[in-house]
């Protein structure tokens, strides 16, 4: 598709990038560039062979946000699905390169840490399906699948 080239200029977005404390990433060709190919990318998804100024936008806000995730602000904390954090603890049971877990201490390891039942339910059938692991008919064990 055909390129808009877009208003602003390199010089004003570093003077913006510089005038944003929260911005601690510098504007180069290769931030243009990037810009550029999203905001064709964006037209191509619309089965369309111009880029609008709205792709542009778009690839813009898009490199923004991206921007924004990778600074850490107190603010802004990452959240994590419990199903994954019980994961973690489940994986931390693995002890020297052992294959299998028993069930009730990852269920009782589990409830220690604040989660409930059905959320520990939740992750061993997620992950079942996921083929991370395997739990035998009579629940008593826990092999991760290699």
């Amino acid at each position: 598709p055909e390129a808009v080239v877009s208003t602003q200029s390199t010089g004003e977005l570093r003077k913006n990038a510089r005038e944003d404390p929260r911005n601690a990433t510098f504007t180069s060709a290769r931030n243009l560039l990037a810009v550029l190919r999203l905001a064709t990318a964006l037209a191509r998804l619309r089965f369309v062979e111009v880029v609008e100024r709205d792709d542009i936008d778009e690839a813009n806000r898009l490199m923004e946000m991206s921007k924004a995730s990778l600074v850490e602000d107190e603010q802004t904390t990452r959240r994590t699905r419990p199903v994954d954090l019980i994961y973690g603890i489940i994986r931390d049971l693995q002890k020297d390169g052992a294959t299998t877990v028993k069930y009730d201490d990852a269920r009782g390891r589990c409830i220690a840490k604040g989660f409930n039942s059905d959320q520990f339910g939740e992750c061993i059938d997620e992950y079942e399906r996921l083929n991370i692991w395997h739990v035998n008919a009579a629940r008593t064990r826990i092999t991760f699948i290699q």
